[in-house]
């Protein structure tokens, strides 16, 4: 076997696994929706990108269709890594930004039957693609610092990704602006990177589970002092921050915000604390209510407005965990707090 031939069967590999795990997180049930696609999307485009290569380098493939689909494909790679890991961050990306984000690729996909190599891509086209992609890069080296500061946990996880992701890409790079590397760098090393992304991925598949897998962690016990300190870490977070202010606010939030995995949050708040996760929270919620309710500043202020302040999304869940926690509604409480604070004082 020659090294051409030794090198296209690194590379055919390499394909076969990235579209494997494509598919097999397209499909994954413990994955978040948008979190499982973009995942998917962005190693789909890197595996069409591979088949690219992989056919104009070894086959001689100059089908202008066939390079467009892989210039495209290199086109979206960038743009999926960005939104993956904002996703991973506490930033909410509105729908308008994605989109502006994914616009250039977009772009780009709608204009391919229409360029060629003469007419765009060896004319600044391909050169402009390689540039955009490290733009995308730098933004997502950032991110991947903003993950970092926020303490998310499997942060190794995302690390590992960027890296890979980011020497295949620069090695185009490299290739074409500086002519540092061989143009099949980039193919061979991500198809050795693929493997090792897929061990850590299948190694730690909580990584991805939403509550955690209970079977695994359930003769997981807790000493005294780590019930001790997780109380404390989530008391200081609730008190100092005021995460709860966010009706967005989660258990998965609070598992990144404190580094404690969310299975041993969730036992912690059921076994130790005796309540949900939502009750938990609703009573910190609560809390801050009354004292907007009995607040003379407030007074003027409706209800609902207290309600959303507090970081409830409706005011009728507001009305329900106001009236289980406390035994009364919040309007009864209103009229009765100031009642309760001047019969206290005239005693």
């Amino acid at each position: 076997m020659d090294v051409t031939s030794f090198w296209l069967i690194v590379c055919g590999a390499g394909v076969i696994q990235s579209l494997f795990l494509s598919v097999y997180i397209f499909y994954a049930k413990n994955i978040r929706p948008e979190e499982r696609l973009l995942l998917a999307a962005l190693l789909l485009a890197i595996t069409l990108r591979l088949v690219k290569s992989i056919g104009w380098f070894f086959f001689d493939i100059t089908d202008q269709s066939f390079l467009n689909m892989g210039f495209a494909a290199h086109g979206f790679i960038g743009p999926m890594l960005v939104l993956y890991f904002l996703r991973k961050t506490d930033s909410k990306a509105t729908l308008i930004v994605k989109v502006a984000i994914l616009l250039p690729a977009l772009i780009l996909v709608m204009a391919s039957p229409f360029m060629s190599l003469t007419n765009f891509w060896y004319v600044g086209g391909y050169k402009g693609l390689l540039y955009l992609t490290a733009a995308y890069l730098i933004w997502s080296m950032y991110l991947l610092w903003v993950i970092f500061k926020q303490k998310k946990i499997y942060f190794p996880w995302y690390r590992n990704l960027f890296i890979g992701v980011a020497i295949f890409c620069l090695s185009y790079f490299t290739n074409y602006i500086f002519g540092l590397n061989p143009y099949i760098t980039g193919p061979v090393i991500y198809s050795m990177v693929i493997y090792f992304i897929s061990f850590v991925m299948f190694s730690n598949q909580e990584i991805f589970t939403p509550l955690g897998d209970k079977k695994k962690y359930k003769n997981i016990n807790l000493s005294p002092d780590q019930i001790e300190k997780h109380r404390e870490k989530v008391e200081s977070v609730m008190v100092n921050e005021k995460p709860y202010l966010d009706s967005d606010f989660s258990l998965t939030e609070l598992s990144q915000i404190t580094s404690i995995p969310k299975h041993l949050l969730s036992r912690f708040f059921s076994e130790n604390l005796n309540q949900n996760f939502t009750d938990y929270t609703n009573g910190y919620r609560i809390r801050r209510a009354k004292e907007l309710l009995v607040d003379p500043s407030f007074q003027n202020h409706k209800i609902a407005f207290i309600a959303y302040d507090c970081g409830f999304n409706s005011l009728s869940s507001f009305n329900s965990a106001f009236k289980k926690l406390t035994g009364t509604s919040p309007s009864e409480f209103k009229k009765t707090a100031p009642m309760t604070v001047e019969v206290v004082a005239s005693n």
